[in-house]
């Protein structure tokens, strides 16, 4: 018999300036942007659009970072993403949610959700003055898909369902390695941008080891969209709970729900479904008994049935195709951010929560950072190490807040202090960058980009930030009131020269944008009284980008 001859698989062989690695909204406005300044980059995904992604909650923060970018670059459609009134009305296409800020509720197993006229079980931080300039909650399925067009039509080469399955370093870049269907794809890279996140492609094709510094919680998280989630608020009234009237409606907001379990967040979009996580904290997960082979249904059942007004909330919900799905350990931190010829976004480098919603405004400076050093045609060594320490140093502050933070939720009352930390250090930055950087009409404002989230760099934030989970420790293990007293006044001591937003300030622990305490607090930011009333205009936010 003759031998069958069998056609060589065709190898697709390409060399680009610049190859970035995933294809969500960081990656995709880095491709665009670096294309306008004249880069040759190809743009490459494993999947397709539109696919369901994770992060999907915005900040005050990062609304400052894409009106920047709107700005320098011209690009008038990443300000619509910055607030919720302008991407209604450029936008109109992209699903969205309002979100005016952060609530939260402390909820007991076996007990209706109680809330008293006193406020004890629920507090509210608003992060915006109103609903137009409210930030927003992305349906990330319409926003990434979005960007991948913006970035194709500005002439980035867009390669989906291409898997990169290995890399190594050569003397002029880096050569990868990877697979199209049945087609073998090898592609000549003068610099790598690992913008996949969990998928951590880089670091595991040149071996990048996992930092020695373990993470000192464990959670893992069971998701979905669903359709049909009566709003808490409204299901907690017909159940007999005071809610006293807070500085918006509660639901238009990240709602966060602190359980013997762990947390979990609900976020409504403006058509009605509600993105729904449950973050179980795998050192105490009280009456849910978690196995990694464990149906993600079973594990939500598990948990919601234990919490009768949760339960009342969902009772009539639904979650849509593909259902209830859980991830594994969330924790993961790579030693290096970059390399010669390469570096990873933030989100790739580390992440450890969503507990306070910082992924996006860290991933979008990320993306600041890397469009500013690689405009120019060789990358300095000195840019790339500055913009690692900035990166470590930011991930030591998460890391910190978050361990605290989990520790903390055992007591909603020293978890509330505690998340005042969080609140003066991020609205202290943003009211500074609205009120003081270069006017709006500037598109050289790139300074800001390099300021550490959340006051990375700066002693004073990073020796708090520190030391709070001991902080918390010593109050918990104490349980006494006055310890609780204690850990109160040393976060009130130490905000106090950055609390212009005033979180503690109020007994019911609602806190709207209150214009009075921002002018009774001018001077912490060198102003007079009436120079902070005559710049508070600023505070909602700047279109203009040209």
């Amino acid at each position: 018999m003759c031998a069958v001859r069998r056609p060589k698989a065709r190898r697709w062989v390409v060399k680009r300036d610049i190859v970035i690695i995933g294809s969500g909204f960081a990656g995709s406005v880095l491709a665009r942007l670096l294309a306008l300044g004249g880069r040759d980059v190809l743009l490459v995904e494993r999947d397709a659009h539109p696919r369901f992604a994770l992060g999907e909650s915005s900040t005050p923060l990062a609304a400052l970072s894409l009106e920047r970018l709107a700005r320098r670059y011209r690009q008038p459609d990443l300000a619509s993403l910055a607030a919720h009134g302008r991407w209604r009305r450029n936008l109109a296409g992209l699903r969205c949610g309002q979100k005016r800020g952060f609530t939260f509720y402390r909820q007991h197993p076996g007990e209706p959700y109680a809330n008293s006229d006193a406020n004890e079980a629920r507090f509210l931080v608003a992060a915006s003055p109103d609903a137009d300039v409210a930030d927003c909650h992305w349906m990330r399925a319409d926003v990434d898909a979005y960007l991948v067009e913006q970035a194709r039509a500005v002439g980035v080469d867009y390669r989906d369902r291409l898997e990169i399955m290995a890399a190594e370093l050569v003397p002029d870049g880096l050569r990868l390695h990877g697979r199209h269907g049945g087609r073998e794809i090898e592609i000549e890279a003068g610099f790598v941008v690992d913008a996949s996140g969990a998928g951590e492609v880089l670091a595991r094709a040149l071996g990048i080891e996992s930092t020695g510094h373990e993470v000192g919680f464990s959670s893992r998280l069971v998701y979905a969209h669903f359709e049909g989630v009566e709003p808490f608020a409204d299901t907690a009234l017909g159940a007999g709970a005071c809610l006293p009237a807070g500085p918006y409606a509660d639901d238009r907001a990240a709602v966060h729900h602190l359980i013997d379990e762990g947390w979990i967040y609900a976020l409504r979009f403006d058509d009605g479904l509600t993105s729904v996580g449950l973050l179980i904290d795998l050192a105490a997960a009280g009456g849910c008994q978690v196995s990694s082979a464990e149906n993600p249904d079973a594990l939500w059942r598990g948990v919601v049935e234990r919490y009768p007004t949760l339960l009342a909330a969902f009772a009539g919900a639904r979650a849509l195709p593909p259902g209830l799905r859980a991830t594994a350990r969330l924790q993961r931190r790579r030693r290096q951010a970059t390399g010669a010829r390469w570096a990873m976004l933030p989100q790739t480098f580390a992440f450890f929560d969503p507990l306070f919603s910082t992924g996006i405004a860290w991933s979008l400076l990320g993306v600041e950072r890397l469009a500013e050093l690689l405009m120019e045609p060789v990358v300095a060594t000195t840019a790339l190490d500055r913009y690692a320490a900035l990166l470590m140093a930011e991930a030591d502050q998460q890391q910190a807040l978050l361990e605290a933070a989990y520790t903390a939720r055992r007591d909603f009352g020293v978890f509330r202090e505690l998340s005042f930390l969080y609140f003066a250090s991020v609205s202290f930055e943003e009211i500074r960058q609205r009120l003081l950087d270069r006017p709006p009409d500037r598109r050289d404002d790139t300074e800001a980009a390099w300021r550490g989230l959340l006051g990375a760099g700066d002693p004073h934030w990073t020796r708090l930030f520190r030391d709070a989970a001991g902080r918390v420790a010593e109050t918990l293990v104490s349980g006494s009131g006055d310890a609780r007293l204690r850990f109160a006044a040393w976060v009130a001591a130490g905000i106090r020269s950055r609390n212009l937003a005033g979180p503690g300030a109020s007994p019911m622990h609602l806190y709207g944008m209150d214009t009075a305490q921002l002018v009774a607090s001018s001077a912490l930011l060198g102003l007079t009284a009436a120079e902070m009333e005559s710049l508070l205009p600023r505070l909602r936010g700047s279109t203009r980008v040209g």
